[in-house]
């Protein structure tokens, strides 16, 4: 498990979250947007599929067929979903 800082811009809101870091990123963000729409109590808007999740170290998109492992993703990183 990863203990990471997720920032979503959309809420202006920056959470911290323990994540399996050999999951999918594409599960990682359904998982993700789930718990912020619980905690929030809001309804999300669009697709799921379409939100992508960002690396702020390395100002890199994750692509959802990958895990956050192989991009070398370590406690402390600040993802960003978008």
């Amino acid at each position: 498990m990863l203990q990471v800082d997720l920032y979503v811009p959309s809420l202006n809101k920056k959470y911290n979250f323990n994540l399996n870091e050999t999951a999918l990123v594409g599960t990682i963000i359904e998982e993700l947007t789930e718990m912020i729409c619980q905690k929030e109590q809001c309804t999300l808007f669009g697709e799921v599929g379409e939100l992508m999740l960002v690396c702020i170290e390395r100002q890199e998109v994750l692509q959802k067929q990958e895990t956050l492992e192989q991009y070398g993703i370590i406690t402390g990183n600040r993802l960003m979903l978008v």
